[in-house]
């Protein structure tokens, strides 16, 4: 910058605006112009404050403990002045991230002028008085961000409580047991109760890639899916096929589902699919067995390979009798670690199951949630806990 714009610049500062041309000609000359590359640390944390700087093109960014808090763009920003005025070290680390041309004037050269010139005193103020108000700023949008993260977190945990069952079923073939805990305020897990035509009793099961405001919401839509499907058309098939194209609406947020649908029929028939959830467990009352109702189908939302390619939903089949068992469940429970961050895995499952299917629903829930609890040893769940106990009568 040649003198005369070196001097333009300077008097439409903040720090020097409003000065006389005499003592702007006085600042000019004692200030310099310094030019850096992008990624140039111009100072760091904790070094001694000697100069002052203005910018006058380009971008520098403020850093705290590693971590880039804010950045400036604006011309005439002056920066590094706090730590002339109290003597004390560099508060911050502040570095280009354009190539950038500045204003340099150091700590004897300002102090010299400031003794000539009262009113760059009051320019002072002005810098000063800026940097409290942007601070204020940021720090207001910063809580209002937070006010509005946290509103949406307890709007999404309402949700999610009121897309539970709030009763069990009680029906002439089953009685059922259900449970359902987020790891977080608001997660992903979500199960239902549905009665059907001709008597039948249904149970869904899902479990939404993650935790947090979006998964909620993709379950809540999901249970308004098949509340409206069960309506026309409640067969495994058509709910399945239902619940896909729910998620495959919402598949530009690259989110997915496992989860199982059940149908219980009258005859001692029993209807499901399982798409990437984990597998249902049967336990027949007549022997000693704890059969794996496996998965058939990939979890919905999950594109496959071939794009031409169609998920044909159908379901499997089984029977039932009185005294079975029958239980769902989320990875939440197997994958639960102890204190040797070991997890609670599917034979301890099977085993408290085993041990306790004489009891109600109920009395099979409490127990299971019990000894998974005493496995855990205090250690905090990583993911959601949901389980389903149908004990067929």
């Amino acid at each position: 910058m040649v003198i005369e714009q070196k001097k333009n610049f300077l008097k439409d500062t903040d720090l020097f605006k409003g000065l006389p041309d005499e003592r702007l000609n006085l600042i000019t000359e004692i200030t310099y112009q310094v030019d850096y590359p992008a990624n140039h640390i111009i100072f760091e944390e904790g070094t001694e404050g000697d100069s002052l700087y203005l910018l006058v093109e380009g971008e520098v960014a403020i850093i705290k403990a590693d971590t880039e808090v804010l950045s400036f763009s604006e011309k005439g920003y002056c920066f590094g002045e706090v730590a002339l005025i109290d003597d004390k070290p560099r508060s911050a680390t502040i570095k280009t991230t354009l190539q950038t041309c500045l204003l340099k004037i150091t700590r004897d050269d300002f102090f010299q002028v400031l003794a000539t010139e009262p009113l760059i005193g009051r320019g002072m103020f002005r810098v000063l008085n800026n940097k409290i108000r942007n601070d204020l700023e940021v720090q207001m949008s910063s809580i209002r961000k937070e006010v509005a993260q946290e509103e949406s977190l307890r709007l999404a945990a309402e949700v999610q409580q009121s897309i539970l069952p709030n009763k069990e079923i009680k029906h002439h073939c089953l009685t059922s047991a259900g449970y359902c805990k987020p790891t977080n305020r608001v997660g992903g897990d979500y199960y239902d109760y549905l009665y059907l035509p001709d008597d039948c009793i249904g149970i869904f099961i899902g479990d939404v890639m993650g935790h947090g405001f979006h998964s909620t919401m993709l379950a809540a839509m999901t249970k308004s899916c098949i509340q409206t499907q069960i309506r026309f058309n409640a067969s495994v098939p058509e709910v399945m096929k239902a619940i896909k194209r729910v998620t495959d609406e919402d598949a530009r947020t690259f989110i997915y589902m496992t989860c199982c649908y059940v149908v219980i029929h009258n005859d001692n028939t029993l209807y499901y699919a399982n798409a990437g959830h984990p597998s249902m467990l049967f336990l027949p009352a007549n022997s000693n067995e704890c059969i794996e109702l496996e998965s058939q189908f990939p979890p919905v939302g999950i594109a496959l390979p071939d794009k031409d390619s169609v998920t044909q939903y159908y379901s499997a089949k089984t029977t039932w009798r009185p005294g079975d068992l029958l239980v769902l469940y989320s990875d939440g429970i197997t994958e639960a670690l102890n204190a040797e961050n070991e997890m609670y895995g599917i034979e301890r499952f099977k085993d408290v199951l085993s041990d306790t299917r004489h009891l109600s629903a109920t009395e099979i829930r409490e127990g299971v949630l019990a000894d998974l609890q005493e496995y855990q040893q205090g250690v905090n769940a990583n993911d959601d806990i949901t389980l389903v106990i149908a004990k067929f009568q």
